[in-house]
Protein backbone atom coordinates (compact mmCIF):
# COMPACT_ATOMS: atom_id res chain seq x y z
CA UNK A 1 0.00 0.00 0.00
CA UNK A 2 1.39 3.43 -0.91
CA UNK A 3 1.97 6.00 1.86
CA UNK A 4 -0.70 8.23 0.34
CA UNK A 5 -3.43 5.60 0.72
CA UNK A 6 -5.21 4.42 3.83
CA UNK A 7 -7.66 1.59 4.36
CA UNK A 8 -11.14 2.43 3.20
CA UNK A 9 -12.52 0.51 6.16
CA UNK A 10 -10.70 -0.22 9.36
CA UNK A 11 -11.33 -0.25 13.09
CA UNK A 12 -9.62 0.21 16.43
CA UNK A 13 -10.44 -0.95 19.92
CA UNK A 14 -9.85 0.51 23.36
CA UNK A 15 -11.50 2.52 26.10
CA UNK A 16 -13.53 5.20 24.28
CA UNK A 17 -13.94 8.65 25.83
CA UNK A 18 -16.51 10.32 23.59
CA UNK A 19 -16.52 13.76 25.31
CA UNK A 20 -20.21 14.00 24.38
CA UNK A 21 -20.91 14.43 28.10
CA UNK A 22 -19.03 13.82 31.32
CA UNK A 23 -19.01 10.10 32.05
CA UNK A 24 -19.90 9.09 28.50
CA UNK A 25 -17.21 6.41 28.31
CA UNK A 26 -17.25 2.95 26.72
CA UNK A 27 -14.89 0.87 28.84
CA UNK A 28 -14.09 -1.52 26.01
CA UNK A 29 -15.34 -0.76 22.54
CA UNK A 30 -14.59 -0.52 18.85
CA UNK A 31 -14.62 2.48 16.54
CA UNK A 32 -15.34 1.56 12.93
CA UNK A 33 -13.98 3.99 10.33
CA UNK A 34 -15.01 4.26 6.71
CA UNK A 35 -13.04 6.68 4.56
CA UNK A 36 -12.71 9.83 6.67
CA UNK A 37 -15.63 9.33 9.04
CA UNK A 38 -16.73 7.24 11.99
CA UNK A 39 -19.16 4.60 10.71
CA UNK A 40 -20.10 3.11 14.09
CA UNK A 41 -19.07 2.88 17.75
CA UNK A 42 -19.92 -0.38 19.50
CA UNK A 43 -19.17 -1.98 22.87
CA UNK A 44 -17.11 -5.17 22.91
CA UNK A 45 -19.06 -8.24 21.92
CA UNK A 46 -21.44 -6.54 19.56
CA UNK A 47 -21.36 -7.75 15.91
CA UNK A 48 -19.49 -5.59 13.43
CA UNK A 49 -21.54 -3.32 11.14
CA UNK A 50 -22.28 -4.42 7.60
CA UNK A 51 -19.16 -4.23 5.51
CA UNK A 52 -16.80 -4.56 8.48
CA UNK A 53 -17.29 -8.27 9.15
CA UNK A 54 -13.85 -9.18 7.81
CA UNK A 55 -12.00 -6.18 9.27
CA UNK A 56 -9.48 -7.06 11.96
CA UNK A 57 -9.53 -4.18 14.43
CA UNK A 58 -6.31 -2.57 15.67
CA UNK A 59 -6.10 -3.51 19.35
CA UNK A 60 -4.63 -0.30 20.76
CA UNK A 61 -4.57 -1.31 24.42
CA UNK A 62 -5.22 2.35 25.10
CA UNK A 63 -7.79 5.06 25.69
CA UNK A 64 -9.27 6.80 22.65
CA UNK A 65 -10.15 10.51 22.70
CA UNK A 66 -11.19 13.06 20.10
CA UNK A 67 -8.10 14.60 18.51
CA UNK A 68 -6.93 17.74 20.36
CA UNK A 69 -7.97 21.08 18.85
CA UNK A 70 -5.82 24.10 19.63
CA UNK A 71 -7.15 27.63 19.19
CA UNK A 72 -4.09 29.71 19.98
CA UNK A 73 -0.60 29.27 18.64
CA UNK A 74 1.99 31.05 16.54
CA UNK A 75 3.16 27.94 14.78
CA UNK A 76 6.12 29.32 12.89
CA UNK A 77 7.85 30.41 16.10
CA UNK A 78 7.83 26.91 17.55
CA UNK A 79 11.40 26.19 16.54
CA UNK A 80 12.57 28.48 19.36
CA UNK A 81 13.28 27.30 22.92
CA UNK A 82 11.50 28.60 26.01
CA UNK A 83 12.56 32.18 26.80
CA UNK A 84 13.56 32.87 30.39
CA UNK A 85 11.39 35.92 30.95
CA UNK A 86 13.60 38.55 32.64
CA UNK A 87 10.96 40.62 34.47
CA UNK A 88 7.26 41.06 35.15
CA UNK A 89 5.36 42.90 32.41
CA UNK A 90 2.10 44.82 32.43
CA UNK A 91 1.20 44.47 28.76
CA UNK A 92 2.52 42.87 25.60
CA UNK A 93 4.09 46.05 24.20
CA UNK A 94 6.58 46.03 27.06
CA UNK A 95 8.01 42.57 26.48
CA UNK A 96 8.07 42.98 22.71
CA UNK A 97 10.65 45.71 23.22
CA UNK A 98 12.74 43.96 25.87
CA UNK A 99 16.35 43.45 24.75
CA UNK A 100 16.47 39.76 25.68
CA UNK A 101 13.22 39.14 23.80
CA UNK A 102 14.74 40.64 20.68
CA UNK A 103 17.86 38.53 20.96
CA UNK A 104 15.92 35.38 21.84
CA UNK A 105 12.88 35.70 19.59
CA UNK A 106 12.58 38.66 17.21
CA UNK A 107 16.19 38.64 16.04
CA UNK A 108 16.50 34.89 15.39
CA UNK A 109 13.16 34.67 13.62
CA UNK A 110 13.90 37.74 11.50
CA UNK A 111 17.20 36.16 10.50
CA UNK A 112 15.47 32.90 9.58
CA UNK A 113 12.73 34.72 7.67
CA UNK A 114 14.84 37.16 5.65
CA UNK A 115 18.04 35.22 5.08
CA UNK A 116 16.21 32.10 3.90
CA UNK A 117 17.44 30.84 0.55
CA UNK A 118 14.30 28.75 0.18
CA UNK A 119 15.41 25.74 2.23
CA UNK A 120 14.22 26.86 5.66
CA UNK A 121 10.53 27.52 5.03
CA UNK A 122 9.56 23.93 4.17
CA UNK A 123 11.79 22.69 6.99
CA UNK A 124 10.11 24.98 9.49
CA UNK A 125 6.60 23.92 8.50
CA UNK A 126 7.53 20.24 8.65
CA UNK A 127 9.06 20.59 12.11
CA UNK A 128 6.30 22.58 13.80
CA UNK A 129 3.64 20.36 12.25
CA UNK A 130 5.43 17.34 13.73
CA UNK A 131 5.51 19.00 17.17
CA UNK A 132 1.73 19.10 17.09
CA UNK A 133 1.18 15.57 15.80
CA UNK A 134 3.52 13.83 18.24
CA UNK A 135 1.51 15.33 21.12
CA UNK A 136 -1.92 14.38 19.78
CA UNK A 137 -2.96 17.73 18.30
CA UNK A 138 -4.98 17.22 15.13
CA UNK A 139 -6.01 20.87 14.56
CA UNK A 140 -4.01 23.97 15.42
CA UNK A 141 -4.21 27.69 14.80
CA UNK A 142 -1.70 30.38 14.02
CA UNK A 143 -0.57 30.24 10.41
CA UNK A 144 2.00 32.99 10.10
CA UNK A 145 3.22 32.09 6.65
CA UNK A 146 2.63 34.19 3.61
CA UNK A 147 4.18 35.08 0.34
CA UNK A 148 4.57 38.79 -0.04
CA UNK A 149 1.28 39.01 -1.92
CA UNK A 150 -0.68 37.67 1.03
CA UNK A 151 -1.43 34.01 0.24
CA UNK A 152 -1.22 32.12 3.53
CA UNK A 153 -2.46 28.60 2.99
CA UNK A 154 -0.19 26.55 0.79
CA UNK A 155 2.63 25.53 3.09
CA UNK A 156 0.36 24.53 5.94
CA UNK A 157 -2.02 22.55 3.76
CA UNK A 158 -0.50 19.29 4.92
CA UNK A 159 -1.18 16.55 7.45
CA UNK A 160 -2.31 18.80 10.30
CA UNK A 161 -5.64 20.60 10.15
CA UNK A 162 -5.30 24.38 10.30
CA UNK A 163 -8.20 26.36 11.75
CA UNK A 164 -7.63 29.13 9.21
CA UNK A 165 -7.95 26.68 6.32
CA UNK A 166 -10.69 24.38 7.59
CA UNK A 167 -12.47 22.25 5.03
CA UNK A 168 -15.47 24.19 3.75
CA UNK A 169 -18.37 23.67 3.83
CA UNK A 170 -18.05 21.00 6.53
CA UNK A 171 -15.41 22.86 8.52
CA UNK A 172 -15.71 26.62 7.89
CA UNK A 173 -12.39 28.37 8.06
CA UNK A 174 -11.65 30.63 11.00
CA UNK A 175 -10.27 34.12 10.58
CA UNK A 176 -7.38 35.40 12.66
CA UNK A 177 -6.19 38.45 10.74
CA UNK A 178 -7.82 41.79 10.03
CA UNK A 179 -6.93 44.06 7.11
CA UNK A 180 -5.00 47.06 8.44
CA UNK A 181 -7.67 49.62 7.67
CA UNK A 182 -10.43 47.48 9.16
CA UNK A 183 -8.44 46.95 12.35
CA UNK A 184 -8.55 50.71 12.96
CA UNK A 185 -12.12 51.44 11.80
CA UNK A 186 -14.87 50.43 14.23
CA UNK A 187 -17.61 49.85 11.63
CA UNK A 188 -15.34 47.91 9.28
CA UNK A 189 -13.98 45.81 12.12
CA UNK A 190 -17.49 45.03 13.34
CA UNK A 191 -18.49 44.08 9.81
CA UNK A 192 -15.48 41.70 9.62
CA UNK A 193 -16.82 39.97 12.73
CA UNK A 194 -20.39 39.86 11.41
CA UNK A 195 -19.29 38.21 8.16
CA UNK A 196 -17.24 35.44 9.82
CA UNK A 197 -18.14 32.12 11.40
CA UNK A 198 -15.24 32.42 13.84
CA UNK A 199 -12.74 35.22 14.38
CA UNK A 200 -9.80 34.37 16.68
CA UNK A 201 -8.21 37.62 17.85
CA UNK A 202 -5.81 38.66 20.58
CA UNK A 203 -7.71 40.84 23.02
CA UNK A 204 -6.50 42.76 26.09
CA UNK A 205 -3.31 40.76 26.57
CA UNK A 206 -1.70 42.02 29.75
CA UNK A 207 -2.90 43.13 33.16
CA UNK A 208 -2.68 46.93 33.23
CA UNK A 209 -4.90 49.79 32.09
CA UNK A 210 -3.29 49.92 28.66
CA UNK A 211 -4.16 46.28 28.08
CA UNK A 212 -7.69 46.89 29.31
CA UNK A 213 -8.09 49.82 26.91
CA UNK A 214 -7.96 47.37 23.97
CA UNK A 215 -11.26 45.96 25.17
CA UNK A 216 -12.88 49.30 26.00
CA UNK A 217 -12.03 50.48 22.50
CA UNK A 218 -14.49 47.93 21.12
CA UNK A 219 -17.33 50.26 22.21
CA UNK A 220 -18.16 53.13 19.88
CA UNK A 221 -19.49 56.59 20.74
CA UNK A 222 -23.08 55.36 20.40
CA UNK A 223 -22.46 52.71 23.05
CA UNK A 224 -22.48 49.77 20.65
CA UNK A 225 -19.92 46.99 21.06
CA UNK A 226 -17.90 45.48 18.22
CA UNK A 227 -18.41 42.08 19.78
CA UNK A 228 -20.18 39.40 17.79
CA UNK A 229 -20.89 35.67 18.27
CA UNK A 230 -17.93 34.98 15.97
CA UNK A 231 -15.40 36.67 18.27
CA UNK A 232 -13.10 34.41 20.26
CA UNK A 233 -10.91 36.64 22.38
CA UNK A 234 -7.42 35.22 22.87
CA UNK A 235 -5.96 35.88 26.35
CA UNK A 236 -8.41 38.55 27.72
CA UNK A 237 -6.16 38.74 30.79
CA UNK A 238 -7.06 42.37 31.56
CA UNK A 239 -10.81 41.75 31.65
CA UNK A 240 -12.98 41.61 34.76
CA UNK A 241 -16.37 40.08 35.52
CA UNK A 242 -18.22 43.07 34.05
CA UNK A 243 -16.27 42.76 30.80
CA UNK A 244 -16.95 39.05 30.56
CA UNK A 245 -20.62 39.81 31.15
CA UNK A 246 -20.51 42.13 28.15
CA UNK A 247 -18.85 39.42 26.08
CA UNK A 248 -21.47 36.91 27.18
CA UNK A 249 -24.33 39.26 26.27
CA UNK A 250 -22.89 39.34 22.77
CA UNK A 251 -22.20 35.57 22.68
CA UNK A 252 -18.41 35.86 22.34
CA UNK A 253 -15.88 33.25 23.52
CA UNK A 254 -12.49 33.07 25.23
CA UNK A 255 -9.23 31.25 24.46
CA UNK A 256 -7.05 30.70 27.53
CA UNK A 257 -3.24 30.27 27.61
CA UNK A 258 -2.48 30.03 31.33
CA UNK A 259 1.23 29.20 31.22
CA UNK A 260 2.11 32.00 28.80
CA UNK A 261 0.06 34.50 30.83
CA UNK A 262 1.84 33.59 34.04
CA UNK A 263 5.30 33.55 32.47
CA UNK A 264 4.86 37.09 31.17
CA UNK A 265 2.51 38.78 33.63
CA UNK A 266 2.42 36.66 36.78
CA UNK A 267 -1.38 36.49 36.42
CA UNK A 268 -3.80 34.74 34.12
CA UNK A 269 -7.27 35.25 32.71
CA UNK A 270 -10.16 35.30 35.18
CA UNK A 271 -11.59 32.17 33.61
CA UNK A 272 -13.85 31.59 36.61
CA UNK A 273 -15.62 34.88 35.86
CA UNK A 274 -15.70 34.00 32.18
CA UNK A 275 -17.30 30.64 32.89
CA UNK A 276 -19.75 32.09 35.40
CA UNK A 277 -20.83 34.55 32.71
CA UNK A 278 -21.55 31.57 30.46
CA UNK A 279 -18.66 31.94 28.05
CA UNK A 280 -17.21 28.93 26.26
CA UNK A 281 -13.49 28.61 27.07
CA UNK A 282 -10.86 26.81 24.98
CA UNK A 283 -7.13 26.26 25.48
CA UNK A 284 -4.07 27.24 23.47
CA UNK A 285 -0.38 26.77 24.23
CA UNK A 286 0.49 30.15 22.60
CA UNK A 287 4.00 29.37 21.32
CA UNK A 288 7.25 27.78 22.46
CA UNK A 289 9.08 31.02 23.46
CA UNK A 290 6.64 31.69 26.33
CA UNK A 291 4.31 28.73 26.68
CA UNK A 292 3.90 24.98 26.74
CA UNK A 293 5.68 22.91 24.12
CA UNK A 294 2.33 21.61 22.88
CA UNK A 295 -1.36 21.44 23.75
CA UNK A 296 -0.85 18.21 25.70
CA UNK A 297 1.49 20.21 27.94
CA UNK A 298 -1.01 23.05 28.26
CA UNK A 299 -3.56 20.59 29.66
CA UNK A 300 -1.10 19.98 32.49
CA UNK A 301 -0.55 23.70 32.97
CA UNK A 302 -4.30 24.27 33.16
CA UNK A 303 -4.69 21.55 35.80
CA UNK A 304 -1.84 22.92 37.92
CA UNK A 305 -3.07 26.50 37.58
CA UNK A 306 -6.62 25.48 38.46
CA UNK A 307 -5.40 23.75 41.61
CA UNK A 308 -3.00 26.58 42.57
CA UNK A 309 -5.61 29.34 42.26
CA UNK A 310 -8.56 27.16 43.31
CA UNK A 311 -10.37 27.76 40.02
CA UNK A 312 -12.53 24.67 40.40
CA UNK A 313 -12.04 23.11 36.98
CA UNK A 314 -12.49 19.34 36.87
CA UNK A 315 -10.34 17.14 34.67
CA UNK A 316 -13.33 16.78 32.35
CA UNK A 317 -13.64 20.57 32.11
CA UNK A 318 -9.98 20.85 31.15
CA UNK A 319 -10.10 18.12 28.50
CA UNK A 320 -13.26 19.73 27.09
CA UNK A 321 -11.23 22.93 26.56
CA UNK A 322 -9.08 21.02 24.05
CA UNK A 323 -11.81 18.98 22.35
CA UNK A 324 -15.51 19.83 22.36
CA UNK A 325 -15.21 23.51 23.37
CA UNK A 326 -12.86 24.58 20.55
CA UNK A 327 -14.96 22.63 18.06
CA UNK A 328 -17.98 24.64 19.21
CA UNK A 329 -16.08 27.92 18.92
CA UNK A 330 -15.00 27.06 15.36
CA UNK A 331 -18.59 26.04 14.48
CA UNK A 332 -17.19 22.54 13.83
CA UNK A 333 -19.15 20.78 16.59
CA UNK A 334 -21.26 18.85 14.09
CA UNK A 335 -18.14 17.25 12.59
CA UNK A 336 -15.42 17.21 15.28
CA UNK A 337 -14.73 17.63 18.98
CA UNK A 338 -16.54 14.51 20.19
CA UNK A 339 -16.52 10.88 19.08
CA UNK A 340 -19.80 10.06 17.38
CA UNK A 341 -21.14 8.26 14.34
CA UNK A 342 -20.86 10.37 11.21
CA UNK A 343 -18.16 12.69 12.53
CA UNK A 344 -14.69 12.98 11.04
CA UNK A 345 -12.35 10.39 12.52
CA UNK A 346 -9.85 12.73 14.17
CA UNK A 347 -8.70 10.55 17.06
CA UNK A 348 -6.00 10.35 19.71
CA UNK A 349 -5.06 7.09 21.43
CA UNK A 350 -3.10 7.17 24.69
CA UNK A 351 -1.49 4.13 26.32
CA UNK A 352 -3.40 2.55 29.21
CA UNK A 353 -7.05 2.07 30.17
CA UNK A 354 -7.11 2.49 33.95
CA UNK A 355 -8.06 5.33 36.26
CA UNK A 356 -10.15 8.41 35.61
CA UNK A 357 -10.35 8.77 31.81
CA UNK A 358 -9.96 12.56 31.81
CA UNK A 359 -7.10 12.69 34.28
CA UNK A 360 -5.51 9.90 32.25
CA UNK A 361 -5.13 12.20 29.25
CA UNK A 362 -3.88 15.14 31.28
CA UNK A 363 -1.21 12.97 32.94
CA UNK A 364 -0.05 11.36 29.70
CA UNK A 365 3.23 12.31 28.07
CA UNK A 366 4.31 12.39 24.44
CA UNK A 367 5.88 8.95 24.82
CA UNK A 368 2.43 7.61 25.81
CA UNK A 369 0.82 8.51 22.47
CA UNK A 370 -0.12 5.29 20.63
CA UNK A 371 -1.91 6.62 17.54
CA UNK A 372 -3.14 9.87 15.98
CA UNK A 373 -5.61 9.89 13.09
CA UNK A 374 -6.89 12.84 11.06
CA UNK A 375 -9.88 12.36 8.82
CA UNK A 376 -9.68 8.62 9.32
CA UNK A 377 -6.06 8.48 8.20
CA UNK A 378 -3.36 7.25 10.58
CA UNK A 379 -0.86 10.09 10.73
CA UNK A 380 1.36 9.23 13.68
CA UNK A 381 1.83 6.47 16.19
CA UNK A 382 3.88 3.59 17.43
CA UNK A 383 5.47 1.53 14.70
CA UNK A 384 3.23 -1.41 15.59
CA UNK A 385 -0.04 0.55 15.62
CA UNK A 386 0.74 2.30 12.34
CA UNK A 387 1.60 -1.00 10.66
CA UNK A 388 -1.58 -2.64 11.95
CA UNK A 389 -3.58 0.33 10.64
CA UNK A 390 -2.02 -0.17 7.20
CA UNK A 391 -0.07 3.07 7.33
CA UNK A 392 3.54 3.90 6.57
CA UNK A 393 5.77 6.93 6.78
CA UNK A 394 9.00 8.26 8.21
CA UNK A 395 10.59 6.51 11.17
CA UNK A 396 11.57 8.42 14.31
CA UNK A 397 12.05 7.74 18.00
CA UNK A 398 10.34 9.26 21.01
CA UNK A 399 12.55 8.33 23.91
CA UNK A 400 13.48 4.73 23.12
CA UNK A 401 10.25 3.88 21.35
CA UNK A 402 9.97 3.57 17.57
CA UNK A 403 7.37 5.81 15.97
CA UNK A 404 6.12 6.41 12.43
CA UNK A 405 4.84 9.72 11.07
CA UNK A 406 3.11 10.31 7.74
CA UNK A 407 3.17 13.81 6.25
CA UNK A 408 2.06 12.97 2.72
CA UNK A 409 -0.74 15.11 1.36
CA UNK A 410 -2.33 14.62 -2.05
CA UNK A 411 -3.70 18.18 -1.90
CA UNK A 412 -0.34 19.82 -1.33
CA UNK A 413 0.78 22.35 -3.89
CA UNK A 414 3.19 20.67 -6.34
CA UNK A 415 5.55 23.61 -6.00
CA UNK A 416 6.05 22.96 -2.28
CA UNK A 417 9.18 21.01 -1.43
CA UNK A 418 8.62 17.73 0.38
CA UNK A 419 11.16 17.45 3.17
CA UNK A 420 11.56 14.75 5.79
CA UNK A 421 11.45 15.50 9.50
CA UNK A 422 15.06 14.38 9.81
CA UNK A 423 16.16 16.77 7.07
CA UNK A 424 14.04 19.58 8.52
CA UNK A 425 15.64 19.06 11.93
CA UNK A 426 19.10 19.20 10.37
CA UNK A 427 18.42 22.36 8.37
CA UNK A 428 16.84 24.26 11.23
CA UNK A 429 19.47 23.18 13.74
CA UNK A 430 22.21 24.39 11.41
CA UNK A 431 20.47 27.71 10.74
CA UNK A 432 19.86 28.49 14.42
CA UNK A 433 23.46 27.55 15.15
CA UNK A 434 24.62 30.01 12.50
CA UNK A 435 22.59 33.11 13.36
CA UNK A 436 25.68 35.31 13.43
CA UNK A 437 26.21 34.65 9.73
CA UNK A 438 22.53 34.86 8.80
CA UNK A 439 21.97 38.16 10.59
CA UNK A 440 23.88 40.43 8.16
CA UNK A 441 22.10 38.82 5.22
CA UNK A 442 18.71 39.36 6.86
CA UNK A 443 19.47 43.00 7.68
CA UNK A 444 20.58 43.62 4.11
CA UNK A 445 17.46 41.96 2.74
CA UNK A 446 15.23 44.00 5.04
CA UNK A 447 16.85 47.21 3.88
CA UNK A 448 16.60 46.19 0.22
CA UNK A 449 12.92 45.38 0.56
CA UNK A 450 12.24 48.66 2.35
CA UNK A 451 14.03 50.64 -0.35
CA UNK A 452 12.33 48.77 -3.16
CA UNK A 453 15.60 47.64 -4.73
CA UNK A 454 14.58 43.97 -4.65
CA UNK A 455 11.33 42.31 -5.56
CA UNK A 456 9.26 40.67 -2.83
CA UNK A 457 8.84 37.57 -4.93
CA UNK A 458 9.00 34.04 -3.66
CA UNK A 459 7.78 32.45 -0.48
CA UNK A 460 8.89 33.94 2.81
CA UNK A 461 8.00 33.77 6.44
CA UNK A 462 5.57 36.55 7.36
CA UNK A 463 6.12 36.91 11.09
CA UNK A 464 3.38 38.19 13.35
CA UNK A 465 3.57 41.97 13.65
CA UNK A 466 7.21 42.14 12.63
CA UNK A 467 6.86 42.69 8.91
CA UNK A 468 4.25 44.79 7.18
CA UNK A 469 1.83 42.24 5.73
CA UNK A 470 -1.23 44.50 5.71
CA UNK A 471 -2.96 42.39 8.36
CA UNK A 472 -3.34 42.61 12.12
CA UNK A 473 -3.87 39.94 14.75
CA UNK A 474 -5.80 42.28 17.03
CA UNK A 475 -8.13 45.27 16.69
CA UNK A 476 -6.32 48.62 16.85
CA UNK A 477 -9.31 50.85 17.57
CA UNK A 478 -8.90 54.16 19.37
CA UNK A 479 -9.75 54.65 23.03
CA UNK A 480 -9.88 58.18 24.42
CA UNK A 481 -8.35 59.36 21.17
CA UNK A 482 -5.34 57.04 21.37
CA UNK A 483 -5.08 54.07 19.04
CA UNK A 484 -4.69 50.77 20.85
CA UNK A 485 -2.61 47.87 19.60
CA UNK A 486 1.12 47.33 19.14
CA UNK A 487 3.52 49.88 17.75
CA UNK A 488 4.89 48.09 14.71
CA UNK A 489 7.69 50.58 14.25
CA UNK A 490 9.01 49.69 17.70
CA UNK A 491 9.17 46.00 16.90
CA UNK A 492 12.29 46.33 14.79
CA UNK A 493 14.97 43.80 14.01
CA UNK A 494 17.46 43.49 16.83
CA UNK A 495 20.64 45.53 16.50
CA UNK A 496 22.63 43.50 19.02
CA UNK A 497 24.70 40.63 17.59
CA UNK A 498 22.94 37.28 17.56
CA UNK A 499 24.47 34.16 19.02
CA UNK A 500 23.72 30.49 18.29
CA UNK A 501 20.66 29.02 19.92
CA UNK A 502 19.47 25.43 20.03
CA UNK A 503 16.48 24.18 18.06
CA UNK A 504 13.58 23.59 20.45
CA UNK A 505 13.15 19.91 21.19
CA UNK A 506 10.36 18.06 19.43
CA UNK A 507 9.04 16.72 22.76
CA UNK A 508 9.52 17.37 26.45
CA UNK A 509 10.81 13.80 26.71
CA UNK A 510 13.73 14.71 24.48
CA UNK A 511 14.36 18.16 25.93
CA UNK A 512 15.40 18.24 29.60
CA UNK A 513 16.42 21.90 29.22
CA UNK A 514 12.76 22.83 28.85
CA UNK A 515 11.85 21.60 32.33
CA UNK A 516 14.93 23.19 33.90
CA UNK A 517 14.07 26.54 32.31
CA UNK A 518 10.42 26.23 33.30
CA UNK A 519 11.29 25.61 36.94
CA UNK A 520 13.57 28.66 36.97
CA UNK A 521 11.08 31.12 35.44
CA UNK A 522 10.92 34.09 37.86
CA UNK A 523 7.32 35.18 37.24
CA UNK A 524 5.64 31.85 37.90
CA UNK A 525 4.02 31.46 41.33
CA UNK A 526 6.19 29.51 43.73
CA UNK A 527 6.22 25.80 42.93
CA UNK A 528 4.06 26.03 39.81
CA UNK A 529 6.85 25.22 37.36
CA UNK A 530 7.93 22.24 39.45
CA UNK A 531 4.32 21.01 39.64
CA UNK A 532 4.05 21.01 35.84
CA UNK A 533 7.45 19.35 35.52
CA UNK A 534 6.31 16.59 37.90
CA UNK A 535 4.00 15.24 35.16
CA UNK A 536 7.06 14.31 33.12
Amino acid sequence: MSPAASPKRWALTGRIVTMAAEGDVIKNGTIFIEDNRIAAILPKGRPAPTGFEAVAAVATGGTIYPGLIELHNHLSYNILPLWRVPQLFGNRDQWQNAKSYKTSVTGPMSAIALADDGSLLPALVRYVEAKCLVAGTTTSQGITLSNWSGTIHKYYKGALRAAEIGSPPDLPRAHSKIPDIDAEDWAKFDNELKSSACFLLHLSEGIDAKAHSHFLALRNSAGDWAIEPSLAGIHCTALDATDFGTMAENHAKVVWSPLSNLLLYGKTTDVVAARMAGLTVALGSDWSPSGSKNLLGELKAAKVVSAHFNLGFSDYDIVAMATRNPATILKWEGKLGTIAKGKFADLLVVKGVTGDPYGHLIKSREQDIVLVTIGGRPRYGTKKAMQQAGASGEALKIGRSARTIDFTSPDQDPGIENVTLAEATSRLGAALGNLGTLQPHSIAMSAAIASGTVSRTGWRLALDEQFGNNVQLRPRLAYNGVRTGPDLAAVAAVAEPLHPIKLDGLTVAGDPVFLDTLKSEPNLPQGLGAAIAAFY
